[in-house]
């Protein structure tokens, strides 16, 4: 006797949709784990956070989700290009640190309306440089063969385009860093990668219409 044929059991829709909503959360965990290993020289944080960026480029357009692995394959491929970039982020990051901390100790001594003033100005221009620093990731997945300071300077571009993008990152990358402070335990996992993968979304390329409809 011939034995019935077993029917494929299909995947309920919910299930698909909760599995494809886990990737997000599961991919930015993994990317940022990624930039931490590859940050452990400090002034590698810009070239990881580039090659992050282009690792989500690829699965936003090539459906290509193995975020991790390919962070590190894209490092490989655009270090040389990025070091010197990342030596001056660094210089920029330490110099904004610095600021904030001796405005913040002037606030807290009562230093008056000089450190508030300070504070006002430092504040903006701050943002600006953070906003910069993920246009920049975003111009690294639009334009792969330039070198460094084509991306400064396209990400310069993408902020002046579009200003609306532009403030929604500020505001990502706000929200992240009170989370962080906050949170100290989340920082690693989220501080970089997430405002990353806005500005991926925000300025970076766009999957096909075949792609979005699948």
């Amino acid at each position: 006797m011939s034995q019935p044929k077993r029917t494929k059991r299909r995947t309920p829709r919910w299930e698909r949709s909760m599995l494809t909503a886990l990737t997000y959360p599961g991919n930015i965990f993994l990317g940022s784990l990624a930039v931490l290993v590859l940050s452990l020289g400090i002034i590698t944080v810009l070239p990881a956070a580039i090659a992050l960026a282009r690792a989500f480029a690829r699965w936003i357009v090539d459906n290509d989700d193995k975020v991790f692995t390919n962070t590190f394959r894209e490092f490989r491929d655009t270090w040389r290009r990025t070091l010197g970039l990342g030596i001056v982020a660094t210089v920029v990051f330490a110099i904004m640190v610095g600021d904030g901390v001796f405005l913040a100790y002037q606030l807290a001594q009562g230093g008056g309306s000089i450190a508030l003033m300070l504070s006002a100005a430092v504040i903006p221009v701050a943002a600006g440089v953070c906003v910069l620093f993920v246009a920049t990731t975003a111009a690294a997945t639009l334009s792969p063969e330039a070198d460094a300071r084509t991306w400064v300077r396209e990400g310069f571009v993408l902020m002046l385009q579009h200003p609306r993008r532009a403030l929604f990152v500020s505001f990502t990358v706000a929200v992240t860093l009170v989370v962080s402070i906050l949170l100290p335990t989340i920082a690693p996992f989220a501080a970089i990668a997430l405002p990353v993968y806005v500005g991926v979304r925000a300025w970076g390329p766009k999957p096909t219409v075949n792609d979005e409809q699948d």
